[in-house]
């Protein structure tokens, strides 16, 4: 009985570890050092550099392309799956800060290399109305270096990276890095 309740808590200790932080080789850290990260990433400026442009595709079939050092507009980009934990975790937060900012900031939730089918239907079952666009070849991902999900990025107006967050974010993470942004 012992070893059935030890056993029962290291996989609810190694599912919490996952839950706080990503899907994904790269997901291996704590939530802590996630959130160091970020906060690290937020206190250097331009510590990732200028945003990448990329191109996806979004749910009507049309062709977004993104470039944000170009746009001189504020985005917060969120790349994710409808089979990930903290993805899904996340989304209810994410739909509310979108609805929130909306004419503020361009805000795209990156579905990874999932059929439109699947993803229209996990947004339609949870009634989430955030923009989202499909990365269909992973390419979007990987002009963005992303290797775990979610990831999330924060670009000002002149395309600098503010916060790149590996793992579940928060709506007041990025609520702080819209400070820094509208500076």
């Amino acid at each position: 009985m012992k070893t059935k309740r030890t056993a029962q808590g290291m996989v609810g200790a190694l599912l919490a570890l996952f839950l706080l932080t990503g899907c994904g080789p790269q997901a291996e850290e704590t939530g802590k050092q996630a959130e160091a990260k970020a906060e690290q990433a937020m206190d250097a400026e331009g510590v990732e550099g200028t945003a990448p442009p990329f191109k996806a595709t979004a749910l009507d079939g049309s062709e977004v392309a993104i470039n944000a050092a170009m746009d001189k507009k504020i985005y917060v980009i969120n790349f994710w799956a409808t089979w990930c934990p903290p993805c899904r975790a996340e989304m209810p937060e994410l739909n509310e800060f979108a609805k929130k900012h909306e004419g503020e900031v361009t805000f795209y939730a990156v579905n990874l290399q999932e059929p439109k089918d699947a993803v229209d239907k996990f947004l339609k079952d949870n009634g989430y109305t955030m923009p989202v666009l499909l990365d269909l070849k992973g390419e979007a991902a990987e002009v963005y270096k992303v290797r775990a999900i979610p990831t999330t990025y924060v670009v000002d107006k002149d395309g600098t990276i503010l916060l790149k967050k590996i793992g579940g974010t928060t709506a007041a993470e990025l609520e702080t890095a819209l400070v820094r942004a509208a500076k």
